[in-house]
């Protein structure tokens, strides 16, 4: 699988216009959104939002990163299904994608295609599986967000989730799913402001541990339901000396 740094790709599409799709989501979501929005701006790409219902209003459209576009969830799936005839050119940004639902998907697009994965697992599934449009490796656009480290605060923050990723049997008290807490453009300020209370965070919310630790806090990131939060660690996480990855909530 081939790494690529996004941003030297998208120097290409500097000053232009482009369609972009971004999916509901939660407070995480934010911060990858955000994250693209810097990266974007710093090109001088300008993003016209478009969901299912709307119009084309460019030749390129941008998929937004994240973890949408798995069995879980529909809403690329759906859009693409409909919408992707209308593109020249068809840009998915740092994902997680998983199941035969979404290949058959990006099968069927007549489009230009790139696709980049934001871990190693995804990378391979899709080099095997897809017949068109090229494959690349690179780090989640929550990760071009700055942030100035704030290594105070006291106590541990729970922040596990209660959705269907969870494999939690029972969570732990005082838990605080802070990613419900938001959608998925919300401003920042809140998710930072509880962030910055604690001095450790213990998670299975990808963007929490991954907001935490560009805090600087220290950082417990514990398994969700399938192997992107592992997967995401080893590729891009992995790296700071301030997260560890515990396997079981017990450890």
């Amino acid at each position: 699988m081939k790494e690529l740094n996004l941003k030297k790709f998208l120097e290409s599409y500097r000053n232009q216009s482009v369609d972009f799709f971004r999916f509901p989501g939660n407070y995480g979501d934010s911060l990858i959104w955000h994250g693209t929005k810097a990266l974007l701006s710093s090109l001088n790409i300008s993003e016209h939002y478009v969901d299912i219902l709307s119009s084309k209003y460019n030749t390129i459209l941008f998929i937004d990163g994240g973890g949408n576009f798995v069995d879980y969830y529909s809403d690329i799936r759906k859009f693409l299904e409909k919408k992707s005839v209308l593109y020249d050119e068809i840009i998915i940004l740092p994902h997680t994608i998983f199941g035969e639902k979404q290949v058959t998907v990006l099968n069927n697009i007549s489009s230009k295609l790139t696709v980049f994965c934001r871990e190693k697992i995804s990378a391979k599934f899709l080099e095997n599986k897809l017949t068109h449009g090229k494959v690349y490796l690179w780090h989640d656009c929550a990760f071009y967000n700055k942030f100035s480290q704030i290594s105070s605060g006291k106590g541990a923050l729970n922040a596990f989730r209660t959705d269907k990723e969870s494999i939690l049997h029972t969570l732990p008290e005082s838990n605080y799913d802070l990613s419900y807490r938001g959608y998925a453009t919300k401003p920042l300020k809140e998710l930072i402001e509880v962030l910055q209370k604690y001095a450790q965070i213990n998670t299975d919310r990808l963007h929490i541990a991954i907001g935490a630790a560009l805090l600087g806090k220290r950082v417990k990131l514990f398994p969700n339901s399938y192997y992107k939060n592992k997967a995401v660690f080893d590729y891009s996480l992995k790296r700071f000396s301030n997260i560890n990855f515990i396997k079981r909530f017990y450890d």
